[in-house]
């Protein structure tokens, strides 16, 4: 399990005990343990949403238990209002004999991005979402799901891949390389993508693993770029709608779309992002410790 210092944390010191922090999300759920300044990496865990997963509550009581630590700090996608939040710590906490805070997976995300420090983070993994806090107040903005929201997230992308080889095939426009990546991409032909994506429409990896075949065509295939383009615009968009509630707030960009240069490059020349300082199982960890009175 790897190990590293936050040398640079302010929460150095004033984080005494073994605090587990949990990231869970739509692609995997990752652990940490923050013990005086240093985190250790943990096994992983499923995949986690609150709104998505049945019986993540157990999932999550079996991490705590395995872990065995002073205090739990929890970021959960699909955790929309605080008495949801507290009902699922409150739960956790009676089955595991261990203070848990729960919190949505946009606070976790900022508070590790900046290390506790007031800003905003736009994450863009399966979901996508903006979170920002200015040293009083928060504010949010998308986070509404695959149906209702999550533009310029995998997701999203991933289904404009596929939205632009079908349009290739129906001769309605779209790009040939991109219908030649998607389809060596499934190993299946598009009718067999759309029967089991309308079949199974809640399984979001089908679509989610197009990204970064669509992201790799960005510098060589036109719609590709204009694909990638519009989805660093949706997520600029995003910190934009925190800054103007809160303030001109710094920027991070947090989760596996960034990892394509086609996007982080647009999306920080837009906001003048920068990477986190530390990932969102930190934050989380950093959000329970002066909870739990570890």
């Amino acid at each position: 399990m790897r190990r590293w210092a936050m040398d640079h944390s302010p929460f150095r010191t004033v984080l005494p005990g073994r605090i587990l922090g949990i990231d869970a999300g739509g692609s995997g759920t990752r652990v940490v343990i923050l013990e005086h300044g240093t985190v250790t990496e943990q096994p992983a865990g499923p995949p986690m949403n609150a709104l998505l997963t049945n019986g993540f509550v157990t999932h999550l009581q079996e991490i705590i238990e395995a872990a065995r630590p002073a205090a739990a700090g929890i970021g959960l996608p699909g955790v929309r209002q605080e008495d949801q939040a507290r009902r699922i710590g409150q739960a956790l906490t009676r089955q595991t004999g261990c203070p848990v805070h729960v919190t949505s997976d946009g606070a976790s995300a900022q508070a590790g991005a900046f290390l506790g420090e007031p800003g905003v983070v736009v994450i863009a993994g399966t979901g996508s979402a903006a979170f920002g806090w200015n040293g009083e107040s928060t504010a949010r903005a998308g986070g509404h799901g695959f149906l209702l929201g999550d533009e310029g997230s995998a997701y999203w992308i991933g289904r404009a891949a596929a939205r632009a080889a079908l349009r290739w095939e129906d001769h309605l426009g779209g790009s040939e390389p991109i219908h030649r990546a998607v389809v060596q991409a499934t190993g299946q032909s598009l009718d067999a993508l759309i029967s089991a994506t309308s079949t199974h429409p809640a399984e979001r990896s089908r679509l989610t693993a197009l990204a970064p075949v669509l992201t790799a065509l960005a510098g060589e295939d036109l719609q590709a770029r204009k694909i990638t383009d519009r989805a660093a615009g949706h997520l600029a968009a995003l910190a934009e709608a925190v800054q103007q509630r809160l303030g001109p707030l710094p920027v991070a960009g947090a989760g596996g779309v960034f990892a394509a240069p086609a996007i982080w490059d647009r999306f920080a020349a837009l906001t003048g992002a920068i990477r986190p300082l530390a990932g969102a199982a930190v934050g989380a960890a950093l959000l329970a410790g002066p909870r739990s009175g570890a």
